[in-house]
């Protein structure tokens, strides 16, 4: 799967152990909930498109390194 890095970040791999290190299954969950509604944001400009596409790309990211299955159990357990 070759998708085009929105968000800037060097190296994946790095990136990706940065959150692991530094937020718990629980943190990632509530941060893919908060940028749910970054799906039905229309953009403008094309700077402004570009935005949304990179927090796109990010609660994509998040979404992918817990798993949908940890996501919905993390929403039942936290109350959300």
């Amino acid at each position: 799967m070759s998708e085009e890095r929105m968000s800037g970040a060097v190296d994946q791999e790095a990136f990706e152990k940065v959150i692991r290190d530094n937020l718990s299954p629980e943190g990632v969950a509530a941060l893919v909930m908060a940028l749910q509604p970054a799906g039905s944001i229309r953009a403008t400009t094309p700077e402004g498109e570009q935005a949304v596409q990179q927090v796109l790309w990010f609660r994509s990211t998040l979404l992918d390194m817990i798993g949908v299955k940890t996501f919905n159990q993390q929403m039942d357990e936290l109350g959300f």
